[in-house]
């Protein structure tokens, strides 16, 4: 089984590297404006981007998300997204972890993570299926003991699940299982989105499990759809590929799924995640109410256009752009950003109306 599963990241990867594999449909942080402020309050250099990722002194609120595991590929991936999180101070994930809980020899793949990146937070991952079918406490700490984790996710991913023929597309009584890993956990428990937002429904069955923060991987990025579909049509499974591109336009865009999230979950660490490409975004994402921007196939990109450095410096430029645009908003700290104007326009503006949500702060 490992095998197979080895094979699927190994698509998954290429497949996100040389084809347009985008969703569909829009982040819609174009339909945000953040007001400039023409007579800033500090000097740039003084702008701090400093941050805490779950109580974990980081140097700016950017993570590498987790993307993969479970092949030889896919080690040396690993190990060079940590490489680049550990020059940083920033966060690193792992992708699902279930091949290791299958074949111990793929684990290597997985804690290269802590090796080469020893003094940030890493983030384990295992899917809602296999949560769903219950994981037992010596299953869970290895997950966290495997990669050194400082927070386990729980990734998401039910569209994926229904269009793979590998797919597990389960989630009866993931809610009741999802409350016992929490309690089984040595560490905080994430939920993790892959490409289908948050809607505040979804967002309030999270109240009372434990669960301290959701990453909401919104529509706007990578569509597993479209990757399912450019999997099914190299099998030649015709049904699969055409229902993939009938949901390639599905899910939750990401500045709307910050926005239901927070509606019902005020208190809750909060990722956006899904299609950020710049530090504007992660101002923008950060001003309409996360705490932590995601970024996870851009730098993939990076890193095989040009490898570690390449990825290293994508990344500097985010951290860098998110600077300029708190200095330009007339702030001095991330605490400043987040009460700055911003104006909504468009279809996030409609969202919001239609959805009953809360208009983030002044300036509206």
């Amino acid at each position: 089984m490992s095998l197979g599963i080895s094979t699927r990241k190994d698509d998954h990867i290429v497949l996100s590297v040389k084809e347009d594999v985008s969703s569909r449909l829009s982040t819609l942080l174009e339909d945000v404006i953040l007001v400039h402020h023409t007579i800033p309050s500090c000097s740039l250099s003084e702008v701090d981007v400093s941050a805490e990722f779950l109580g974990i002194g980081v140097s700016a609120p950017v993570m590498i998300s987790g993307m993969t595991g479970g092949s030889a590929l896919a080690e040396k991936i690993n190990a060079a997204l940590a490489t680049v999180a550990q020059r940083l101070g920033i966060p690193v994930g792992v992708g699902s972890q279930r091949a290791a809980l299958e074949d111990k020899s793929l684990a290597r793949t997985f804690s290269v993570v802590r090796r080469v990146a020893p003094d940030v937070p890493v983030v384990a991952n295992i899917g809602a299926s296999q949560v769903a079918q219950g994981l037992s406490e010596a299953q869970v700490l290895e997950l966290v003991e495997m990669v050194g984790a400082n927070a386990l996710a729980v990734h998401l991913n039910p569209l994926q699940e229904a269009l793979q023929p590998e797919g597990e597309p389960s989630a009866r009584g993931f809610l009741d299982r999802l409350r016992e890993l929490v309690r089984l956990s040595p560490v905080p428990v994430i939920l993790k989105q892959t490409g289908e937002g948050f809607s505040k429904e979804a967002a309030a069955l999270v109240r009372g499990t434990g669960v301290r923060g959701i990453d909401v991987g919104g529509a706007g990025g990578t569509s597993f759809a479209v990757i399912e579909g450019l999997r099914a049509r190299m099998r030649g499974l015709d049904d699969l590929e055409e229902m993939s591109r009938t949901f390639s336009a599905w899910g939750v865009p990401t500045a709307a799924s910050i926005l239901e999230v927070r509606a019902v979950l005020p208190d809750i660490f909060l990722i956006a995640s899904g299609g950020l490409r710049t530090g504007v975004d992660v101002a923008k994402a950060l001003r309409l109410g996360a705490d932590f921007a995601g970024f996870a196939r851009p730098v993939l990109q990076a890193l095989y256009q040009g490898g570690v450095d390449a990825a290293e410096r994508y990344l500097r430029r985010v951290i860098s752009e998110l600077r300029v645009a708190i200095f330009l908003t007339g702030g001095c700290s991330l605490k400043d950003l987040r009460s700055a104007p911003v104006v909504l326009k468009g279809l996030l503006k409609e969202w919001v109306s239609q959805r009953g949500l809360a208009r983030p702060g002044a300036g509206l």
